[in-house]
């Protein structure tokens, strides 16, 4: 069986649609899986055997599938016609992507918006599955093999923080962040910086707010590393502190403990999966104290290091 799986969005929206890959798998005997995707997150689909082929959905051929004049390119056909069962989980009002994929002879095709309606306060993994007609209990964190080991591994201390997000309404001040960056190295505990491609201005404020670190091994900056590596890293850290972000919900799907920080996003919908998980919500989240975080961070990981 040949399982099409088409997912659009950022790298947390593809990252929560792996345990639901994984219970598809689980739910159909030997499948061939082909996932369509952010093509940041399809190495980590590869390097953890939720996919047997990948492609990026940026890709122009995939904008064939809402043409009004139906799937032309041979290449698609050849695609497509492989294909048992076809999953989109995007946006379809007039049904064109729906007929598209009739026409080209899939069996069967599910086509379903990429997120519940509004107000609907269901975890969005959940969401998926229902889509699909299988049951996940988010309540059981996802099970994904460990990945290579980094060089971070030979010092397991590292707490790892990510001050960026995708709109800035969903960002911790920096000053915040820097004010616990201070708070961990008095405590002698080193971190991890990292920044993706649209973070380099909040990381560059971040740095300019902090003084030297007492010593040179207290701070490691990682800046717009492939998704890969990062995971690499995250797995060889001690904890993690983050927005709602991908790469805070990377963290938590490698069972790094994580606190999450949250703002105008519900965390009943969108709250990471892992085995350890914290939770900070505050619709403003300028209003999140540093001490509050302080004081959660001592709780979950200073009895760690």
């Amino acid at each position: 069986m040949h399982i099409l799986i088409i997912r659009p969005g950022a790298i947390g929206d593809t990252l929560l649609t792996f345990p639901v890959i994984e219970a598809l798998k689980a739910h159909y005997q030997d499948p061939h899986v082909t996932l369509v995707s952010n093509p940041a997150v399809l190495p980590l689909a590869q390097a953890w055997h939720i996919a047997d082929e990948v492609a990026n959905y940026g890709d122009t051929q995939w904008s064939e599938l809402f043409s009004t004049a139906g799937i032309c390119s041979p290449i698609m056909h050849s695609v497509l016609q492989r294909i048992t069962l076809a999953i989109c989980w995007l946006r379809d009002p007039d049904g064109v992507v729906k007929r598209n994929l009739l026409a080209a002879g899939i069996q069967h095709e599910i086509v379903a918006p990429g997120r519940p309606p509004q107000g609907a306060r269901r975890h969005i993994v959940e969401y998926l599955a229902q889509t699909v007609g299988i049951a996940i209990a988010v309540s059981t964190p996802p099970r994904l093999p460990p990945l290579y080991a980094s060089n971070l591994n030979a010092n397991p201390m590292f707490i790892a923080i990510h001050p960026g997000s995708g709109g800035a309404s969903k960002c911790w001040p920096v000053s915040h962040f820097a004010a616990v960056i201070k708070a961990l190295w008095a405590r002698h505990v080193p971190v991890l910086l990292l920044a993706g491609p649209a973070d380099t201005g909040r990381v560059t404020a971040l740095l300019q707010q902090l003084p030297s670190p007492p010593q040179a091994s207290l701070l490691n900056v990682v800046i717009d590393a492939p998704l890969l590596h990062v995971a690499e890293l995250l797995q060889g850290c001690k904890g993690y502190l983050g927005n709602d972000s991908g790469i805070t919900h990377l963290a938590a799907l490698l069972n790094v403990p994580t606190l999450a920080l949250f703002g105008p996003s519900d965390p009943a919908v969108w709250r990471p999966l892992g085995a350890s998980v914290r939770i900070l919500h505050e619709p403003v989240l300028e209003n999140l104290q540093v001490d509050g975080v302080i004081r959660t961070i001592e709780e979950i990981w200073m009895r760690r290091v």
